[in-house]
């Protein structure tokens, strides 16, 4: 990699995914329409090029390419649950500015593509934990999407155009996360509201089991990726294998913040997945992957960053697609 887009670059993963690239003394630009807002680009050095644009623009894409090798693909509106009731959103962000992003790679002639895809693809297994082969029954929009671009990527890989290289992610947390974004993130979520003095909410009895991933943990693999030809067209997993319930990490938080918070339990979620963490063996096997930080670890980090930064407003969709599917919390403004 001489020179690398990452779209998505001002977000919480992408930011990270850029620091790692320059750590690399690769030369990076971003492309990013900073509706999660920009205060991420405070992280940058000098030598990293921003743009302002939208995947879902050719004109945008094009511009953002010109003289780039490797692209890294992070745009997307990450909220399942949302992604319930706002699919007509759902699907033109994470689906068609993607495919948009790929048809203009391709023309610029770069073939290396690096795309953030999801634990969510796999949706609900019978057996844990996931692995890359298990097949992909996905449960909401969001899950659609990403499963829908990794399709897009094989036949283009199969039509001799790209090299492909697709990490699914689960549950990744850390410092940059957005603290107001009521729809995603359970763990910035937990955190804003006890920096609130409000008791943490939990979709349903809080026995959802899942591997949180601190952002150091996934960050280095995929930046490390391109060029290993055994995971062209190869999805792979990326993160811990250390499970917890929702309901144990709420504990822990209010453990490390508030002791005198109590955790507040409301109706599940219909979309939501019971319990989803994944085999990381094939990541083990071919980038010598180890997940090093700790849940207790990564949660000081992030709790530490969190209080610098303070509490913050949740910030609500005015609008929704489908209202009918709107969990009352959202409606209520419960979280």
């Amino acid at each position: 990699m001489k020179k690398v887009l990452v779209a998505g670059g001002a977000g919480f993963i992408g930011s990270h995914v850029v620091n790692e690239l320059r750590k690399r003394k690769i030369e990076v630009r971003v492309l990013d329409n900073f509706v999660g807002g920009n205060q991420n680009l405070g992280y940058f050095d000098d030598g990293v090029e921003v743009i302002e644009g939208d995947t879902c623009r050719k004109e945008d894409c094009k511009k953002a390419l010109e003289g780039c090798d490797t692209v890294f693909n992070l745009a997307a509106h990450a909220a399942e649950g949302q992604s319930v009731f706002i699919p007509v959103f759902n699907a033109q962000t994470n689906l068609i500015g993607s495919v948009t992003l790929l048809a203009e790679t391709i023309n610029a002639g770069i073939r290396d593509v690096v795309f953030t895809s999801s634990i969510a693809t796999y949706g609900k297994q019978k057996k844990m934990p996931i692995k890359e082969t298990a097949p992909l029954n996905v449960e909401d929009p969001y899950a659609i999407t990403k499963k829908a671009f990794e399709d897009y990527l094989r036949v283009y890989h199969e039509l001799g155009q790209i090299d492909p290289y697709i990490v699914r992610f689960f549950n990744v947390y850390g410092p940059r996360q957005r603290m107001d974004d009521p729809y995603r993130g359970v763990v910035p979520i937990f955190i804003n509201k006890c920096l609130k003095k409000e008791n943490p909410v939990i979709f349903g009895d809080g026995l959802q089991k899942r591997a949180f991933t601190y952002i150091s943990d996934v960050v280095e693999p995929i930046c490390g990726i391109v060029g290993n030809k055994k995971l062209v067209n190869n999805p792979i997993n990326i993160g811990t294998e250390k499970v917890y319930t929702v309901k144990k990490l709420a504990e822990e938080i209010i453990k490390k913040m508030d002791p005198e918070m109590k955790i507040e339990f409301i109706p599940k979620r219909t979309s939501d997945v019971k319990i989803a963490y994944c085999d990381t063996g094939k990541a083990k096997k071919l980038l010598k992957y180890r997940a090093k930080v700790s849940l207790s670890d990564g949660l000081d980090k992030t709790i530490e960053w969190a209080k610098g930064l303070g509490a913050q407003e949740f910030r609500y969709f005015d609008y929704t697609e489908i209202p009918k599917l709107t969990h009352g919390a959202y409606t209520s403004k419960k979280i």
